[in-house]
């Protein structure tokens, strides 16, 4: 059961919870910009365009951080619950229970790639990169830019294994460009239904049964907590 205080669902925030994947985005950026400033980079741009020329044109050096791949997160799908139960807690201290849809965990495939005056200093930067994300694997909630994020949501950012050469060939081929080092980087992030049901428990519980040799009227037993009572009075 997932517990809550004040607005209902993301009424009270500034940004809707569906920008979460832009503002992954932003904070993957943020997180590298503030890595590369503290190691003396104070000039590198980072860019969340399409890794090409004319995006970094008047940029270098420049660090490209591109979302190239959105898809479902197999280990983050739970096939056996559809809904979550919540429980929300009102200004009045009301308690009230909702069901909502269970969260959806996409996942987001991101290229980082390194633009400077000369290959060297563009593997400086990639490596810088790479140390950035090795030393950061989990970003926590106040270094995470926007409102989209719960306040408990920490972005796990882990770094992926070699791409095959065909698949580079074709991402860069698609872009016009001669393959160009770079690593992968991908993380999870859930997006949240706003849409609830009210739920309601049972409060309480009536039994009847019927004589099937009388005259057919039902008699009704005790309720709740009176059955246990009735039981030690007859004792």
């Amino acid at each position: 059961m997932i517990t809550s205080r004040g607005p209902i669902g993301w009424d009270a925030l500034t940004t809707p919870q569906h920008h979460i994947i832009k503002e992954t985005s932003d904070s993957l950026s943020r997180l590298l910009q503030d890595e590369f400033k503290a190691a003396g980079y104070k000039r590198v741009h980072i860019v969340d365009e399409a890794p090409k020329p004319d995006a970094v044109e008047g940029k270098l050096p420049a660090v490209s951080v591109y979302l190239y791949q959105v898809s479902l997160d197999n280990e983050g799908i739970d096939g056996h619950h559809y809904r979550e139960l919540i429980s929300h807690e009102g200004d009045d201290g009301e308690i009230e229970e909702f069901y909502r849809r269970r969260r959806l965990w996409v996942r987001l495939d991101y290229l980082i790639s390194t633009w400077a005056q000369t290959p060297e200093d563009e593997q400086l930067l990639i490596g810088l990169a790479i140390r950035a994300i090795m030393e950061n694997p989990a970003i926590g909630r106040p270094r995470l830019r926007g409102d989209s994020f719960e306040e408990d949501f920490e972005l796990h950012v882990l770094l992926s294994t070699r791409l095959d050469e065909g698949t580079l060939a074709r991402f860069w081929g698609n872009l016009s460009q001669p393959i160009r080092p770079a690593i992968q980087a991908w993380t999870t992030v859930p997006i949240i239904p706003t849409k609830l049901e009210p739920f309601r428990r049972v409060e309480e519980r009536r039994l009847a049964y019927r004589d099937i040799n009388g005259t057919g009227e039902p008699e009704y037993g005790p309720v709740g907590d009176g059955i246990a009572r009735q039981m030690l009075d007859d004792k």
